[in-house]
């Protein structure tokens, strides 16, 4: 199993900063950045519709409180959601991203 970690940015450079921070402390092994998404949500008392960024990263799941915390540092929002999901990957994908993430 691994950890993908998922949150979305207000845009493109903002997301490819946080990859890039996390490729380079090894704390990742790879991360994707989709196009934009049209998110739809209420914040501070009113609806909003805004155009943002996913970021998914592959890590180790030991790895998750600290790739959690470092979105956090380098995040724009206020509330920045950063979801985590334990996947099933094939075995060399997975040897792939333990060998390319540190050990905790």
């Amino acid at each position: 199993m691994i950890l993908e970690v998922e949150t979305l940015c207000p845009a493109r450079g903002v997301a490819d900063r946080i990859a890039a921070h996390l490729l380079e402390a090894r704390l990742i092994a790879c991360a994707n950045r989709s196009r934009t998404v049209v998110s739809l949500y209420r914040w501070e008392g009113e609806v909003r519709v805004e155009e943002e960024y996913a970021l998914r990263v592959k890590t180790r799941i030991e790895l998750g409180d600290q790739v959690e915390a470092a979105i956090l540092r380098w995040h724009p929002y206020d509330l920045p959601a950063v979801l985590r999901h334990e996947v099933q990957a094939n075995p060399g994908y997975e040897a792939w991203v333990r060998s390319e993430t540190l050990e905790p």
